[in-house]
């Protein structure tokens, strides 16, 4: 049993006690009569507490182009375990965006790898997290930051997806297709043109016509020639991985969806 005494100036000092337990009991040992004195010293400890750790898809820079997520639309990030001979739990998420969004909702999920050719195992989290357009943060560069702490899901040791989905503004809205309207033709004869989601609410008739600028846009960073992101264009199409490409016969380099994911070792 340790006993804590307080002196003047030295703050705390640890005082060890030993007690032997007998048939459920314990008792102080008694030394015998003239018995020289034992000094026990004990030796400098340092408690640490394991450090949160980080993991992401920030490769160094920002590229000035971002993804618009629009209805239908999933980007899935796999990011990796930092350590796999250790156990960690999922602190908090964040995703940068390139502005305040207004329309659509961005749901966030979690799951674990699949098997075989399947992308995506498990779902990790029995409730995806809806992040509903916020109206009170800074137009530009802003992001989300989720608090994963009350959830108290494991970091599967092969890594873990996060799938970003955009669904409708309104939970009763259905989503129709994108259409693409011109806008005003440039000097050269070209036209530039406008992308529009059309969408309908419950019941109601009336198509409603929102610009994709509106969705969320998410910031992309540099991968190299493969990239950690995959995307599915829309509910009946693959996932399909980013990866370096051609582009007017030149090299494209992949690209990464940046996240951010805190975790803690436990």
């Amino acid at each position: 049993m340790l006993f804590f005494a307080k002196s003047a100036g030295r703050g705390w000092s640890a005082v060890v006690g030993l007690l032997l337990g007998t048939g459920g009991a314990a008792t102080a040992q008694t030394p015998p009569p003239n018995a020289p004195a034992r000094h026990i010293v004990l030796a400098d400890v340092t408690v640490r507490g394991r450090r949160p750790q980080a993991v992401g898809t920030y490769h160094g820079a920002y590229i000035r182009g971002v993804r618009p997520l629009t209805p239908g639309q999933r980007c899935v990030v796999w990011l990796a375990s930092p350590d796999t001979s250790q156990t960690f739990g999922l602190q908090a998420l964040t995703v940068p965006l390139h502005r305040r969004y207004t329309a659509g909702r961005l749901q966030i999920s979690f799951y674990a790898r699949g098997a075989g050719p399947e992308l995506l195992g498990p779902l990790l989290s029995a409730q995806p997290v809806v992040v509903a357009p916020p109206d009170s943060i800074a137009r530009r560069r802003t992001q989300v930051r989720l608090d994963l702490r009350p959830a108290a899901l494991p970091l599967p040791a092969a890594g873990v997806y996060v799938v970003l989905e955009c669904l409708p503004t309104f939970p009763d809205e259905t989503y129709l297709r994108r259409v693409a309207v011109p806008r005003r033709a440039k000097k050269d004869g070209s036209t530039i043109v406008k992308p529009y989601i059309l969408t309908r609410r419950g019941t109601d008739t009336t198509t409603i016509w929102t610009s994709v600028d509106d969705f969320p846009k998410l910031r992309q960073s540099p991968a190299g020639y493969t990239a950690s992101t995959w995307m599915r264009w829309g509910p009946t199409l693959p996932y399909r991985r980013e990866s370096a490409q051609s582009f007017r016969g030149k090299a494209v380099q992949a690209f990464d969806t940046v996240l951010l994911l805190e975790l803690q070792p436990r």
